[in-house]
């Protein structure tokens, strides 16, 4: 799966909007500041798979804005897909021919053959905007799975758009503990990055969910709350490898003045040996983690608390008690692992929130060895870190930018690679002026204005007490009064002359340019003044 082209006639800032990807990178990162657009490309694009997927041969779906999209799927990437929809109309090409009948596009078959096999979102803010677009999706699926007659071999088809949250690391991580063998890799990953070294023990604590309430009526013996099909084949396995199982009422704080009862069952799992007797029942790691999820979705699962052994701890602690970050990585790179696959288009919209440098620095070589198909997954991302994107050539990077009110994205015309974070910064990338602190890019500000006026022998008294003022200070800071270089000086009075463009946050690609332009210039007379 490789997105190459997408148009958006009228979706929130997205007005007639474009963006070319090259189809030929596994990873683009888009770069912008806030409020270009870049997370509304990434509602836009899960709104266009969420509406084909959901569009059957009989009942067309369709999204809220025309759009036209072109991609290559399949092994190799070898059918390109063309959709143009407007007004409630799909016009769709495959290897450049029309489809005829959009039935075939839209069945079971033309969905495997055609459309992505994953779409998977991760999203760190605060915002329920891209949770919400998976809802129909996790409703289907949790309709499905709860049926006593539910086969365990339709799970894979079932579920196509998958949104991150943090619960999901505790299925990662008894996931990854279940099958060490198999996870000899990942294990390593959790001992070398987090210090992770050992599951001590797991306490799940099960909750009646609302659905359960009228039905228990009906059978008021029943232990799991009258659940059925994949969620009661786990709670079943995980009832027979735990010890003592407790049932309980607590009273549950769930705002500051609002509390519920909740019918509670406690099911401990004293041992990762006992862990692992009961993910046994399952053909891999895979299908023993869509079990836990899927008894997460099913409103049963209140809370996983895992007991794990950290380096150089001696007591074990609980996993939520590690570091945002921490969860985070794993979070992520766990669920890359279990949801990969060929076809997948994998959207992560900030997903270095909480990364400390090392792990942002290294961030992408992570994601690179977990997914490992370069040759049929993309994956896009949204960052504000310059140490995320030091290793990528401009063809994988993306500028959002926002001018007349129109958000334009734009390959840049350097690489990031070699430049470094002052580089990174101060380029077109993000257009920083420098990385000097305000306060003492002002002082510099000003010294330079006084040098010129200086020069011009127009010094006033006033400059003069100032201009030593701020050399003081500046020696302070470890920066010299002087210009050890006499042409450097030389630059950045005649740079300072002749600079029309005004002081600001952030300069864009074309005053940079100007700004380029101008003191190649100075340079040149300087040189010809020292020549004479």
């Amino acid at each position: 799966m490789r997105i190459d082209k997408v148009h958006i006639e009228d979706f929130k800032n997205l007005q007639d909007f474009q963006i070319d990807l090259d189809e030929r990178e596994m990873k683009t990162v888009l770069l912008g500041q806030n409020a270009t657009g870049k997370s509304n490309f990434f509602e836009a694009l899960i709104l266009i798979f969420k509406h084909l997927d959901l569009s059957t041969e009989k009942k067309r779906d369709y999204p809220p804005f025309n759009y036209c999209i072109e991609y290559r799927i399949g092994r190799d990437n070898n059918h390109s897909i063309t959709i143009n929809y407007k007004n409630r109309q799909y016009n769709i090409k495959v290897d450049g021919v029309k489809v005829k009948t959009l039935k075939s596009f839209f069945s079971d078959e033309g969905k495997a053959l055609y459309q992505p096999k994953y779409v998977f979102t991760y999203y760190s803010g605060l915002s329920n905007k891209l949770k919400e677009l998976f809802w129909d999706h996790q409703k289907n699926f949790y309709d499905k799975i709860i049926k006593p007659d539910f086969k365990e071999e339709n799970l894979e088809s079932l579920r196509k758009l998958f949104y991150v949250q943090l619960v999901h690391s505790y299925f990662v991580l008894l996931a990854y503990f279940s099958f060490e063998k198999e996870e000899k890799e990942s294990i390593e990953f959790l001992t070398n990055v987090l210090n992770i070294i050992d599951i001590e023990s797991v306490l799940f604590v099960l909750k009646m969910p609302d659905w359960a309430k009228n039905r228990i009526k009906e059978n008021p013996n029943d232990i799991f709350w009258t659940a059925d099909g994949l969620v009661r084949k786990f709670l079943e396995i995980l009832w027979d490898n735990s010890l003592a199982p407790i049932y309980d009422t607590e009273r549950k704080r769930i705002d500051f003045d609002d509390y519920e009862s909740q019918d509670r069952l406690y099911l401990f799992v004293k041992t990762k040996s006992c862990l692992q007797k009961i993910s046994s029942f399952y053909s891999g790691n895979t299908d023993f983690f869509k079990a836990l999820e899927s008894t997460y979705i099913s409103k049963m699962i209140e809370e996983v608390r895992i007991r794990v052994k950290k380096k150089d701890i001696k007591e074990g602690i609980i996993f939520k008690e590690l570091s945002e970050g921490e969860q985070q990585l794993l979070t992520v790179l766990g669920l890359l692992k279990f949801t990969k696959d060929e076809d997948s288009l994998i959207l992560l919209d900030e997903p270095d929130t909480h990364l400390n440098p090392v792990w942002k620095w290294k961030y992408l070589d992570y994601l690179e060895s977990v997914v490992n198909r370069p040759e049929s997954t993309q994956i896009i991302i949204n960052t504000h870190d310059p140490l995320v994107i030091g290793n990528l050539r401009k063809e994988e990077v993306r500028v959002f930018k926002n001018e007349g009110g129109k958000t334009i994205t734009e390959e840049p015309d350097i690489d990031p690679r070699g430049l470094g974070v002052e580089g990174i910064l101060t380029s077109e990338l993000f257009g920083l002026p420098t990385i000097i602190d305000s306060h003492t890019n002002s002082m510099l500000e000003k010294r330079n204005e006084l040098l010129l006026k200086q020069q011009k022998q127009n010094l006033t008294e006033d400059d003069k007490e100032e201009l030593n003022i701020i050399f003081k200070e500046l020696e302070e800071l470890g920066i010299s009064k002087t210009f050890r270089d006499p042409m450097y000086q030389r630059f950045i009075i005649a740079f300072k002359e002749k600079n029309k463009i005004p002081n600001k946050d952030r300069y864009s690609k074309h005053e940079i340019e100007e700004q380029n332009k101008l003191a190649f210039e100075i340079l040149k007379d300087l040189e010809k003044e020292d020549a004479k």
